[in-house]
């Protein structure tokens, strides 16, 4: 059955019935839409309020009978006829008048369109019929199906597709690529180690000059280094009562005003004063210091600058600790729950953002971030929570720096400023935290050791590594 008659129920192409009336009516639709803006002062709250409701009814709905339209057009062969070399370019193509689509949902509605083709998706065909799931939903379903099929050879390719439609829409994308990380962890949490791994060696970091002559950061992080920035974000971020009087000073000229110091516990440059799991855009508004004149002076900063001073804060940190001129902090505050089958078995942790790092991210973590690791046991009640001290000290770290002189992993040549302390014998297997059971590593061979189990040994003279996988003590049987 050809996927033009499962849409519309065996109708052949050119039968007479309702659809040139339907056609017409949406013309008249997309006209009558045109002229609600220069009638909104005839409506009272409630009417502008139901408005809203049914344009935001349409914007949906129309998406997803788009895509089947496409389909369909693919299905009787209009699409080949027409001088469009792709499904997406017969899509814009339609775009008439001043009607303006963003590239990525042409995109999506192209690739939903062309795997409606296909009767190994006819589920999202069917929800997309009903109005049930959002086009975005389905093209990312569709391809987070493709990765969970493999681990579960068990699961008929519906039944997958079935679970990430069941999801709560309000979640979107980012949801469903969530239940992915979880599913795979859950059955083959070697293989989510295995994408992770491929997902550092893609990323990337760009930069380009916009229109108003401001820098634009762009980057792609695998989800173990986006946990350890979004912390150290987030931990640096929230309003500060400081930061309001300067811009107070900044807008008087100075003039009677002065900066007090920083109250005790907010945050620094590379500190962790904030509450952490405070996040930058629903933390308080703390009101500051009066100027003297009875006003309360606010951080006026927005939510993303706020963000952006954090990051300065943090790359100057770092800049410092290179140079030798500040020491060299934790990578981040991460606080990773765990349930203890799943500490046993090897899987991923959770941060408190709801993402999912692989276990060869969370061993990691234990070394080089300021982790929190919690282990929940019975109806989630902790069984064990890590102290900070297992940290190495500055003293330790400074020796450590001056037996290796730098990474250690063979064939490296990374600085002490580009490495950090790693637990030759992990601190979660039972290793201490001294001189003759740390080592330097830097970043990339510290994630290569901990994914792949590496061992060394620790000598008065230098460190000689194993390079045999599996040899790290409990590398198969827990995290951090």
């Amino acid at each position: 059955m050809s996927i033009r008659h499962s849409l519309l129920d065996g109708a052949p192409a050119a039968e007479p019935g309702r659809g040139p009336e339907l056609l017409a009516a949406v013309q008249a639709v997309a006209v009558l839409l045109d002229e609600i803006p220069a009638a909104l002062h005839q409506l009272g709250e409630d009417q502008e309020a139901e408005l809203m409701s049914v344009l935001l009814r349409l914007q949906g709905r129309s998406s997803q009978v788009g895509t089947i339209v496409a389909a369909d057009a693919v299905d009787r062969g209009a699409v080949t006829r027409s001088d469009a070399a792709t499904t997406g370019q017969w899509i814009a193509g339609r775009l008439t008048g001043g009607t303006r689509l963003e590239p990525r949902t042409v995109r999506a509605m192209a690739s939903v369109a062309d795997a409606c083709q296909h009767r190994k998706n006819t589920v999202i065909t069917t929800a997309l019929l009903e109005g049930s799931c959002s086009v975005e939903s389905a093209r990312t379903a569709l391809a987070q199906a493709d990765k969970v099929g493999p681990v579960i050879p068990t699961a008929e390719r519906d039944e997958v597709l079935g679970w990430f439609l069941q999801i709560d829409p309000a979640l979107g994308c980012d949801g469903l690529t969530k239940l992915t990380r979880r599913i795979i962890d859950r059955f083959a949490p070697d293989e989510l180690s295995k994408d992770d791994e491929k997902l550092e060696r893609t990323e990337s970091l760009s930069w380009s000059t916009t229109a108003t002559g401001m820098t634009r950061l762009v980057a792609e992080l695998s989800p173990a280094n986006a946990a350890i920035l979004k912390e150290a974000i987030n931990a640096n971020s929230a309003p500060r009562p400081d930061a309001g009087r300067v811009a107070a000073e900044e807008r008087s000229g100075g003039a009677g005003v002065s900066r007090p110091h920083a109250p005790s516990g907010s945050s620094g440059a590379g500190g962790t004063g904030a509450a952490f799991g405070l996040g930058a855009d629903n933390a308080p508004e703390c009101p500051g210091p009066s100027t003297g004149a009875g006003e309360q002076v606010r951080d006026e900063r927005s939510p993303g600058k706020r963000r952006l001073d954090a990051l300065m804060d943090l790359v100057g940190a770092g800049a410092r600790a290179a140079t030798g001129e500040g020491t060299q902090a934790s990578a981040a505050t991460v606080l990773l729950t765990m349930g203890l089958q799943e500490l046993l078995a090897g899987h991923g942790a959770t941060t408190p953002t709801g993402d999912l790092v692989d276990a060869g991210a969370a061993r990691r973590f234990a070394c080089s971030a300021d982790l929190i690791p919690v282990v929940l046991g019975g109806p989630s009640q902790p069984l064990d929570v890590g102290r900070r001290e297992r940290l190495a000290t500055k003293a330790i770290r400074a020796a450590v720096i001056l037996r290796d002189g730098g990474c250690t992993f063979p064939g490296c040549d990374r600085p002490p400023g580009f490495c950090e302390i790693h637990h030759v014998r992990p601190w979660w297997a039972g290793g201490e935290t001294s001189l003759t059971n740390a080592t330097l590593l830097c970043c990339r061979h510290h994630q290569t050791v901990h994914r792949q189990g590496y061992t060394a040994t620790v000598e008065p003279d230098g460190v000689r590594w194993d390079l045999t996988p599996g040899q790290m003590p409990g590398h198969h049987t827990a995290v951090a």
